[in-house]
């Protein structure tokens, strides 16, 4: 599993260098973005929608929709695992627990996403055995329900200074800063979430104790909890022990450098992405697309036909050469 998710992120370094290469030619070009209103133009915003997000231009942020593509995926732990092969460096915190008869999964993310330094919530469920797949055994979560979704909010910060906020009704509750650098342990989330009751909010309190949680970094409020995320207390993914992080930060860091030379001539992001839209719209998709693309789940693609379709097997050996275990 490890040797091919190497590969994976190898492959994907190797593609990184050509299109560094490309955007260092680049630096030297410039051109005007077409006229336009304030905000979005009509093209841009299709396309970032088709993505799965949205633009909040008062914070400069990408931030996932309710109803993004995404929320037909799922999550797993394997995920987390084949992130560093599409330039995801993040530390991990997910907190499992036991409510209304499922299986629970909240998640937390920070760090850095390609060219964006970011932050995530996820909710997941289950009432599904364990799945049985080459390389894992573990639960796969369906995403919540809109009955299930939950009143949240974060702040990220970046040495303790605020980077922005996101407060929503949700089951994916996302941030992502384009051009901006970050290390994960550089990154702090004050995050807080409102439970529909005390069984709920108890459960998931139980569950942050049990990972190692102090009561300095957690607090209860009612049926609300607020999570001071600083360093993670669970296992973080043996993808981060086993692969130079540093050459695969070392590639995004030269990425958000490039990004902001290239487009330092413009003040808002939709500026910069049009821009890069016409001069290059090969790159212009790769900056759009570096956030949990459809090539990211492709890769999984597999695994995901065998749940919906109640065949949680192993896969057979035609298809163990396009997954990344």
């Amino acid at each position: 599993m490890i040797k091919i998710i190497i590969l994976c992120i190898a492959g994907a370094l190797f593609i990184g260098l050509v299109l560094f290469m490309i955007l260092r030619v680049l630096c030297a070009r410039r051109n005007s973005p077409s006229e336009k209103e304030n905000g979005l133009p009509p093209l841009l915003k299709e396309e970032l929608e088709d993505a799965g997000f949205s633009y909040d231009r008062h914070q400069d942020i990408f931030c996932s929709n309710v109803n993004c593509w995404q929320r037909k995926m799922g999550y797993c732990r394997l995920y987390d695992e084949v992130s560093p092969g599409f330039h995801m460096v993040m530390h991990c915190e997910p907190v499992a627990f036991s409510y209304n008869n499922k299986r629970w999964l909240i998640e937390f993310w920070k760090g850095q996403y390609g060219i964006t330094t970011g932050g995530e919530i996820g909710i997941y469920n289950t009432e599904k055995e364990d799945i049985t797949v080459e390389g894992f055994t573990g639960p796969f979560y369906e995403s919540v329900q809109d009955s299930e979704m939950l009143p949240m909010s974060f702040t990220l910060r970046k040495y303790e200074k605020p980077l922005f906020s996101c407060s929503a009704v949700h089951w994916w509750l996302t941030g992502f800063r384009p051009g901006e650098f970050s290390f994960p342990d550089t990154l702090s989330m004050d995050a807080r979430i409102q439970f529909p009751d005390y069984e709920m909010q108890k459960a998931f309190t139980d569950a942050l104790i049990d990972l190692g949680y102090q009561s300095h970094e957690y607090a209860v409020r009612g049926d609300t909890v607020v999570l001071h995320y600083t360093m993670p207390h669970s296992t973080q993914p043996i993808t981060r022990n086993s692969f130079p992080e540093a050459l695969i930060q070392k590639t995004n860091r030269n990425y958000c450098k490039l990004y902001n030379e290239i487009t330092g001539s413009y003040e808002n992001t939709p500026d910069k992405l049009e821009y890069l839209k016409n001069m290059a719209p090969k790159l212009f998709e790769f900056c759009l697309h570096s956030l949990y693309t459809r090539d990211f789940y492709e890769a999984f693609s597999w695994m995901l036909n065998l749940i919906r379709d109640n065949r949680i097997s192993a896969p057979d050996k035609r298809r163990q050469r396009h997954v990344p275990s």
